[in-house]
């Protein structure tokens, strides 16, 4: 499974490192790669409200997205070989 987070540098707390490993408890491996990302309107000043908004709102659009595909890595696996054998 590969995740993407942005976020604020002042985010960065063991609350989201819990979160992080909650949310790939099945793996024994991480690999974290972190980037400066200044062009994803982050350093804009938003209130607390403004900010949960915007969550709630990419967490709908992450729920009613219809052209996502979720298949667990058996089975994505089997499709990768197939794909590399044609």
């Amino acid at each position: 499974m590969e995740t993407t987070f942005v976020i604020k540098k002042e985010e960065l707390d063991l609350n989201f490192l819990e979160s992080i490993k909650k949310l790939f408890k099945q793996s024994r491996e991480l690999q974290i790669t972190i980037s400066n990302n200044e062009d994803f309107g982050l350093t804009k000043t938003e209130t607390k409200k403004e900010y949960l908004e915007r969550l709630e709102k990419i967490a709908k659009s992450i729920d009613t997205n219809t052209k996502r595909i979720e298949m667990s890595a058996d089975e994505f696996d089997t499709f990768s070989l197939g794909l590399l054998s044609k």
